[in-house]
């Protein structure tokens, strides 16, 4: 949508997220998530593919993943899924590749945690893909790392400090959920939600190191002025400047809430400096609106824009805003009701310029007063692209279109005209002041 909230975009139905403006080789393309969410086991994750489309919405390609290792709560022999790419990251790097997770259900003796010794969980997985190959380049497991980050540093726990589900491949406990991966020089900085960490690996899936919104975790956490470094329940961890080697600033949305554990603390954009050298963690900024305290259990989105404006998104809760230099709100909106309507992620973008491939749509409805009119719109055109309609109409329903019989502006998504009174066909040009863009076919008005 524009930043009047009207839609650019409408997708064809079906189940999308994590839609987001991204480049290929300099080129800008849109990215988004499309599949089946619960796999059968947990509502939180996805089974599906990535699907990148031009700047005229033709499709580029599909990503897929599925090795055959897979095994989601349902039934894998009657139903299997033809890729398992997880709703929660779709990066694609400067060098061609894109970078997902994925999760699949995986029996595990849990009896260390308190849970059954035939128990299942679920394995946390990172893969980065060879957008030209399909090939993986680069996968990591957080079964398979459970030495360097024990299951005991899970805080997906009931009140009572007992494990979330774990009995059966339907029901895996959902310890680790990385919810964010992002290329770090030689490696990555991972989110993950249940473990209240941002984690950094090198190229080879080895933990560097893991900073812990609890105590610190590898870090020494530093409070001056009063400003916490805690965090917990995050999403979105992007690095902001530094290296892993030295000094790191992270931004990432605190949730600091979730389904059982809310109302104590609001959600914040949080920029947290790291000294790596010294293994120290200070607060640069907790940004929220002081006069709207937000409290979001799930999802969200935290980044800076140019000029030192900062963008917020709260995920569960449908709300955005935008803050200048000096942390005030300058944009402010809403577009659904709380807890009802949501966006995993949500990204204030000025470079997304499309010219669809199909026609406008064109139909025609009868007030009560007998004026006929006209509605238009283009789905997916920028409104860079065209500012204005022109309008051919015939008083015959074979005849000849009387060219520029009217030209109206564009009002948004759909904008409506009244129609000659006796035309009989009408036909449809989205222009850029006289420079026709696209014609819509014509159609017949009245019986």
């Amino acid at each position: 949508m524009d930043q009047l909230g009207n839609p650019i975009w409408h997708s064809a139905n079906g189940y999308l997220g994590q839609l987001e403006v991204q480049q290929i080789q300099g080129k800008n393309v849109l990215s988004y998530w499309t599949g089946g969410i619960g796999g059968g086991f947990v509502d939180a994750h996805g089974m599906g593919t990535i699907t990148i489309l031009d700047t005229s919405y033709r499709l580029i390609q599909n990503v897929t993943l599925n090795d055959g290792t897979f095994k989601a709560g349902d039934s894998m022999q009657n139903n299997p899924y033809p890729s398992y790419i997880d709703i929660h990251e779709s990066f694609i790097t400067p060098k061609g590749s894109i970078i997902v997770t994925a999760y699949n259900s995986t029996p595990y003796d849990l009896s260390a945690v308190g849970g059954p010794k035939d128990g299942w969980l679920l394995d946390s997985l990172i893969y980065e893909i060879d957008l030209r190959t399909n090939e993986t380049l680069f996968r990591w497991s957080s079964v398979e790392h459970i030495n360097e980050l024990p299951l005991n540093g899970s805080h997906q726990l009931h009140p009572n400090g007992t494990i979330i589900d774990g009995n059966n491949a339907t029901h895996p406990w959902d310890y680790f959920l990385t919810n964010s991966v992002y290329p770090l020089d030689d490696g990555y900085i991972l989110s993950c939600r249940h473990y209240w960490s941002a984690i950094a690996l090198d190229s080879r899936g080895g933990v560097k190191w893991s900073l812990n919104g609890r105590d610190g975790g590898d870090f020494k956490m530093i409070n001056q002025s009063g400003k916490s470094s805690t965090f917990s329940w995050q999403h979105f961890i992007r690095p902001l400047s530094g290296t892993v080697d030295k000094n790191l600033t992270i931004t990432m949305f605190d949730n600091h809430n979730n389904g059982f554990d809310n109302g104590t603390a609001p959600s914040t954009g949080l920029a947290l400096h790291l000294d790596l050298q010294n293994r120290t963690v200070e607060t640069v900024s907790a940004l929220q609106d002081p006069k709207d305290v937000i409290y979001a259990d799930s999802q969200g989105t935290y980044s800076r824009l140019p000029h030192e404006h900062k963008f917020l998104a709260w995920g569960q809760i449908p709300k955005l805003k935008e803050f200048n230099e000096k942390d005030q709100v300058v944009m402010n909106a809403k577009f659904g009701y709380d807890n009802q309507v949501s966006s995993y992620r949500t990204y204030l973008v000025s470079n997304w310029s499309a010219t669809p491939y199909w026609a406008p749509k064109i139909a025609t409805t009868q007030k009560p007063n007998g004026n006929l009119t006209l509605s238009m719109s283009w789905n997916g055109a920028t409104p860079d692209v065209y500012d204005s309609w022109i309008i051919y109409e015939s008083a015959d329903v074979n005849g000849p279109l009387r060219e520029h019989s009217q030209q109206v502006r564009r009002t948004g998504f759909e904008t409506n005209a009244t129609l000659s009174v006796g035309t009989r066909s009408v036909m449809a040009a989205a222009a850029k002041g006289h420079q026709v863009k696209r014609k819509s076919a014509s159609i017949r008005v009245g019986n």
